[in-house]
């Protein structure tokens, strides 16, 4: 398959607006109609043999022409900039984007708080992202055709001339969400929008009303700095098999002070490429190492390069080598971890949750156990940790990797003492995704293979445990927790309702049963979710009539600012509870 190149924002922006209407409603109908077509790196051409061809320059396209008689205002041209991803960090010339002078530290430099100043008209465009946004949500992503793609771009562009790199790659994503909505991609997920407008809107809000931060405004780029020698010990290597047809390896490592660090090698491809990834090198200065070896191996680094969220950097300068000893998990840098109450440790975790994805640590959302193995079945394995009966899983159940097979050994195995290094997710009370164990205190029933180090990565290293037999715990009949009720459930799914469908979804005769929602979150002891879903219908139906008796248009901008609110408080309520389900 050939890769298909990004397109610069403010190009697709133009090349889609000039489209005519009656050209609009045909890519609306058809908008994945180019991934049909015959592409290579340069062209694509059609069914009826037109040629696009594709100026491209560092993998961006610079220009789009057509044979065809009505280029460029021809729906062959606007079919291939529908499918191709708006360009991330790089301008319509393809150079870098910068922060330009409208973007300044605050008088006395910048203080710890990151206060920045924004110019009068980079506050214009976070108003002006701020009205496309609210637009989006009134109509709905459903619905959001060429044209307001179209005006999203060009605020993506914008924000970038103007240093709003955060707000411009949020926009980015949500674009890209937009499509593989209409075009019913297997990848779309609504959370992953819904997140992504709530983010935008907010910062949008925050810029336009001046009240700007470094993390507001972003950077253009992810900033590797050097941090100078380190001393990393391998703690776990996962695999990655995303819905978005990415897949790899991500190692974990932790230096001295305990701080966690991470190596990837992510690309395109499926479950096998993940699988391969195990065994191919890590790339991490002058130690080539498979990532196997990595996950166990201790390393000298000097000159290392990280980002804000702990990825290590592979430049020029960076000098990395093998220590004589292996890493262990009871080092005094990671055995610390598992000394932390579990309740703290999700604490922590809530707290990194509720900043910015680029701005949490490497393995934020991590935790880790000592606990008893309870038995179990199809839907996961039983763990007491302390009295606390949860569930561990995996995410993984493809053939070629052998975390599936791993949990079915374990739930064989009751009675048996396990340290674990799990993922949490909040939405999902006591319940962690394992990704690694070793055998617990005392523990001789765990065989390792000598390689491993005394762990096993369970996405990666087969497990084969004896049959537990008469050493069963006496703990074994308890099972894990029932899923707890979602008490925001009416909340959520208001809130998602209206990113998919719009204002469209809370029509005038929904106005009893927004009541009644209303009233079960007040029952609920959840007034602030009952006043922001009564907010939402409130604005909803605040339009007046004209003389036709015909509704008139709501104010959109006060619609984006109730559902915002709904949505941070759905966030940060849903962020406690989960933590208090535990």
């Amino acid at each position: 398959m050939t890769t298909r190149p990004q397109i610069a924002a403010d190009l697709a922006a133009a090349l889609t607006s000039q489209l005519p209407a009656r050209l609009v409603k045909k890519l609306d109908a058809d908008p994945d109609l180019a991934t049909r077509w015959t592409w290579t790196h340069t062209t694509v051409t059609t069914d009826k043999g037109e040629v696009v061809t594709l100026t491209v320059e560092a993998g961006v396209a610079t220009a789009v022409t057509c044979s065809c008689l009505l280029a460029p205002r021809c729906l062959h041209v606007a079919a291939v900039v529908a499918v191709l991803a708006p360009a991330e960090l790089v301008m319509a010339d393809g150079s870098p984007s910068k922060v330009p002078s409208t973007v300044a530290p605050a008088a006395g430099g910048e203080p710890a708080g990151g206060d920045v100043t924004l110019g009068a008209e980079a506050r214009a465009v976070a108003t002006t992202a701020s009205r496309i946004l609210g637009d989006v949500l009134a109509t709905g992503a459903e619905t959001t055709g060429a044209f307001a793609q179209a005006e999203l771009l060009r605020s993506i562009h914008a924000c970038r001339t103007y240093g709003l790199h955060r707000l411009a790659s949020t926009q980015t994503r949500i674009v890209r969400s937009i499509r593989e909505l209409r075009a019913d991609r297997p990848e779309f997920d609504l959370d992953v929008l819904t997140a992504d407008l709530r983010d935008a809107l907010e910062v949008a809000h925050a810029l336009a009303a001046g009240e700007a931060t470094t993390q507001l405004v972003g950077t253009a780029r992810r900033e590797y700095e050097t941090i100078g020698s380190l001393r990393l010990r391998g703690v776990l290597t996962e695999a990655v098999v995303a819905r978005s047809g990415y897949a790899g390896a991500i190692t974990y490592l932790v230096d001295d002070r305990g701080r966690m660090y991470t190596r990837a090698d992510i690309a395109p491809g499926d479950a096998g490429r993940a699988a391969g990834a195990y065994d191919a090198s890590a790339n991490l200065g002058d130690a080539v190492l498979p990532h196997r070896e990595l996950c166990r191996a201790g390393l000298f680094v000097s000159e290392a390069t990280a980002s804000v969220d702990g990825r290590l950097g592979a430049g020029q300068q960076v000098r990395a080598v093998r220590a004589s000893e292996p890493s262990r998990w009871d080092h005094e840098a990671l055995a610390a971890r598992w000394v932390v109450p579990l309740a703290d440790q999700l604490a922590t975790v809530a707290a990194h949750d509720a900043v910015a994805e680029a701005l949490r640590p490497a393995g934020w959302d991590l935790v880790f156990v000592d606990g008893i193995v309870l038995g179990g079945g199809p839907a996961g394995v039983g763990l007491d940790v302390g009295g606390l009966a949860i569930r561990l899983t995996t995410q993984h159940d493809q053939r070629v990797l052998p975390a599936r097979d791993n949990l079915a050994v374990l739930a064989r195995s009751p009675g048996l003492a396990v340290r674990v290094i799990g993922r949490v997710r909040l939405g999902v009370a006591r319940q962690l995704e394992v990704l690694a164990l070793a055998a617990g205190a005392g523990e001789l029933r765990l065989p390792m293979i000598e390689a491993w180090h005394g762990r096993a990565n369970l996405h990666y290293d087969r497990l084969a445990i004896p049959s537990m037999g008469a050493h069963a715990a006496s703990r074994s009949d308890l099972a894990p927790a029932a899923r707890p009720e979602d008490l925001l459930a009416p909340l959520r799914r208001r809130i998602e309702r209206v990113v998919q469908g719009g204002v469209g979804t809370l029509p005038t005769h929904a106005i009893a049963e927004l009541e009644r929602e209303a009233q079960v979150l007040t029952e609920r002891t959840l007034r602030g979710g009952a006043e922001v879903i009564r907010d939402l219908a409130a604005i909803a139906h605040d339009a007046g009539r004209a003389m036709t008796g015909a509704r008139r248009t709501i104010d959109r901008s006060s619609f984006a600012r109730a559902w915002l609110r709904a949505t941070l408080y759905e966030e940060a309520a849903r962020r406690r509870l989960s933590v208090a389900s535990w």
